[in-house]
Protein backbone atom coordinates (compact mmCIF):
# COMPACT_ATOMS: atom_id res chain seq x y z
CA UNK A 1 0.00 0.00 0.00
CA UNK A 2 1.48 3.47 -1.04
CA UNK A 3 1.98 6.46 1.08
CA UNK A 4 -1.06 8.51 2.04
CA UNK A 5 -1.62 12.23 0.88
CA UNK A 6 -3.46 14.80 2.61
CA UNK A 7 -4.54 18.42 1.79
CA UNK A 8 -5.15 20.78 4.40
CA UNK A 9 -8.30 21.98 3.98
CA UNK A 10 -9.42 23.92 7.00
CA UNK A 11 -8.11 25.45 10.76
CA UNK A 12 -10.62 24.80 13.21
CA UNK A 13 -11.30 28.44 14.49
CA UNK A 14 -13.92 27.67 17.76
CA UNK A 15 -17.29 26.39 18.87
CA UNK A 16 -20.41 27.33 17.93
CA UNK A 17 -23.55 26.54 19.96
CA UNK A 18 -23.30 24.00 22.60
CA UNK A 19 -24.48 21.17 20.12
CA UNK A 20 -20.57 19.98 19.85
CA UNK A 21 -20.43 22.47 16.09
CA UNK A 22 -17.12 24.10 15.17
CA UNK A 23 -16.52 26.79 13.25
CA UNK A 24 -13.82 26.18 10.44
CA UNK A 25 -11.93 28.38 8.14
CA UNK A 26 -11.32 26.81 5.14
CA UNK A 27 -7.79 27.89 3.57
CA UNK A 28 -8.11 29.76 0.51
CA UNK A 29 -6.05 27.59 -1.65
CA UNK A 30 -8.35 24.36 -1.47
CA UNK A 31 -9.88 23.79 -4.91
CA UNK A 32 -13.24 24.03 -5.13
CA UNK A 33 -13.88 20.32 -6.23
CA UNK A 34 -12.30 19.30 -2.70
CA UNK A 35 -15.00 21.30 -0.87
CA UNK A 36 -17.62 19.96 -3.24
CA UNK A 37 -16.70 16.49 -1.92
CA UNK A 38 -16.88 16.64 1.66
CA UNK A 39 -19.62 14.81 3.20
CA UNK A 40 -20.70 12.52 5.97
CA UNK A 41 -19.60 9.69 4.42
CA UNK A 42 -15.92 10.47 3.53
CA UNK A 43 -13.79 10.97 6.81
CA UNK A 44 -11.80 14.54 7.08
CA UNK A 45 -8.44 14.05 9.22
CA UNK A 46 -6.49 15.38 12.31
CA UNK A 47 -3.09 15.18 13.13
CA UNK A 48 -3.07 13.25 16.93
CA UNK A 49 0.43 13.00 18.37
CA UNK A 50 1.55 12.84 14.18
CA UNK A 51 -0.87 10.31 13.28
CA UNK A 52 -3.77 11.18 10.77
CA UNK A 53 -6.95 10.34 12.42
CA UNK A 54 -10.32 9.88 10.99
CA UNK A 55 -12.99 12.23 11.73
CA UNK A 56 -16.65 11.88 10.08
CA UNK A 57 -19.29 14.59 10.00
CA UNK A 58 -22.62 14.31 11.50
CA UNK A 59 -23.57 17.72 10.05
CA UNK A 60 -22.08 19.97 7.40
CA UNK A 61 -23.23 23.59 6.58
CA UNK A 62 -21.76 26.40 4.99
CA UNK A 63 -21.45 29.56 5.47
CA UNK A 64 -20.08 31.99 2.70
CA UNK A 65 -17.15 31.54 0.88
CA UNK A 66 -14.67 30.16 3.49
CA UNK A 67 -16.65 29.16 6.22
CA UNK A 68 -18.19 25.87 7.65
CA UNK A 69 -19.70 24.90 10.36
CA UNK A 70 -19.49 20.57 11.32
CA UNK A 71 -19.90 18.53 13.91
CA UNK A 72 -17.86 15.45 14.34
CA UNK A 73 -19.49 12.19 14.74
CA UNK A 74 -19.08 11.28 18.90
CA UNK A 75 -18.08 14.96 20.25
CA UNK A 76 -21.57 15.90 20.25
CA UNK A 77 -20.91 18.83 23.29
CA UNK A 78 -19.30 22.15 23.35
CA UNK A 79 -16.95 20.52 26.03
CA UNK A 80 -15.90 17.30 23.67
CA UNK A 81 -15.50 19.58 20.42
CA UNK A 82 -13.54 22.28 22.08
CA UNK A 83 -10.21 20.36 22.35
CA UNK A 84 -10.21 20.37 18.19
CA UNK A 85 -9.73 24.40 18.22
CA UNK A 86 -7.26 25.48 16.63
CA UNK A 87 -6.26 21.89 14.77
CA UNK A 88 -5.90 21.68 11.26
CA UNK A 89 -8.15 19.74 9.51
CA UNK A 90 -6.74 17.75 6.39
CA UNK A 91 -8.50 15.73 3.94
CA UNK A 92 -7.52 12.89 1.97
CA UNK A 93 -6.31 12.96 -1.61
CA UNK A 94 -5.15 9.63 -2.15
CA UNK A 95 -2.78 7.34 -1.88
CA UNK A 96 0.83 7.82 -3.58
CA UNK A 97 1.77 5.36 -6.46
CA UNK A 98 4.28 3.13 -4.92
CA UNK A 99 7.73 3.31 -7.21
CA UNK A 100 8.05 -0.24 -7.41
CA UNK A 101 7.71 0.00 -11.35
CA UNK A 102 9.39 2.84 -13.40
CA UNK A 103 7.58 1.66 -16.19
CA UNK A 104 4.75 3.98 -15.19
CA UNK A 105 6.71 6.96 -16.32
CA UNK A 106 7.35 5.68 -19.74
CA UNK A 107 5.63 8.54 -21.76
CA UNK A 108 6.42 11.72 -19.25
CA UNK A 109 7.78 14.10 -19.86
CA UNK A 110 11.01 15.04 -17.47
CA UNK A 111 13.26 17.94 -16.83
CA UNK A 112 16.65 17.05 -15.16
CA UNK A 113 19.40 19.01 -13.29
CA UNK A 114 22.87 17.91 -12.97
CA UNK A 115 25.40 18.93 -10.06
CA UNK A 116 27.05 21.61 -12.69
CA UNK A 117 23.48 23.19 -12.95
CA UNK A 118 23.08 22.36 -16.38
CA UNK A 119 19.35 21.71 -17.43
CA UNK A 120 17.78 19.52 -19.53
CA UNK A 121 14.27 18.09 -20.95
CA UNK A 122 13.14 15.23 -22.76
CA UNK A 123 10.94 12.28 -22.41
CA UNK A 124 10.89 8.92 -20.69
CA UNK A 125 11.21 6.94 -23.64
CA UNK A 126 11.35 3.50 -21.51
CA UNK A 127 12.44 1.48 -18.97
CA UNK A 128 13.88 -1.82 -19.02
CA UNK A 129 13.60 -4.24 -15.84
CA UNK A 130 17.75 -5.20 -15.57
CA UNK A 131 17.90 -7.38 -12.63
CA UNK A 132 19.50 -5.76 -9.71
CA UNK A 133 19.53 -2.45 -11.99
CA UNK A 134 16.22 -1.36 -13.50
CA UNK A 135 16.91 1.43 -16.05
CA UNK A 136 14.21 4.05 -17.14
CA UNK A 137 15.45 5.37 -20.70
CA UNK A 138 15.57 9.66 -21.07
CA UNK A 139 15.30 10.71 -24.49
CA UNK A 140 16.60 14.34 -24.83
CA UNK A 141 15.67 17.09 -26.52
CA UNK A 142 18.06 16.55 -29.08
CA UNK A 143 17.39 13.08 -29.84
CA UNK A 144 20.00 11.45 -27.96
CA UNK A 145 19.07 8.77 -25.36
CA UNK A 146 20.90 7.42 -22.33
CA UNK A 147 19.86 4.80 -19.49
CA UNK A 148 19.16 6.54 -16.19
CA UNK A 149 19.32 3.65 -13.36
CA UNK A 150 15.41 4.00 -11.55
CA UNK A 151 16.04 4.85 -8.37
CA UNK A 152 14.95 7.39 -5.47
CA UNK A 153 18.10 9.20 -5.42
CA UNK A 154 17.65 10.42 -9.26
CA UNK A 155 13.84 11.30 -8.47
CA UNK A 156 13.17 14.96 -7.32
CA UNK A 157 9.58 14.61 -8.06
CA UNK A 158 6.38 13.46 -9.78
CA UNK A 159 3.39 14.71 -11.11
CA UNK A 160 1.05 12.09 -12.46
CA UNK A 161 -1.66 14.78 -13.18
CA UNK A 162 0.62 16.17 -15.44
CA UNK A 163 2.59 13.09 -16.72
CA UNK A 164 5.96 15.10 -16.12
CA UNK A 165 9.18 13.81 -13.57
CA UNK A 166 11.62 15.90 -11.98
CA UNK A 167 15.42 14.28 -12.14
CA UNK A 168 18.90 15.64 -10.40
CA UNK A 169 21.45 13.52 -12.51
CA UNK A 170 24.38 12.35 -11.72
CA UNK A 171 27.46 13.54 -12.85
CA UNK A 172 28.86 12.30 -16.21
CA UNK A 173 25.73 11.32 -17.69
Amino acid sequence: MGKERFLKLATVRKTFGKGGELILKIHPDVPQNIIDQLNEKEPVFILVDGIPVPFYLTFLQFKGNDKAIVCFENYLSEKLAEEWVGQTILFKTGDEQPLNDGSVLTGYSFTAKTPANKNYQGTVSGFFDYPGNPCLELEFEDGTRTLLPFHEDFIRKINHRNTSVEFVLPEGL
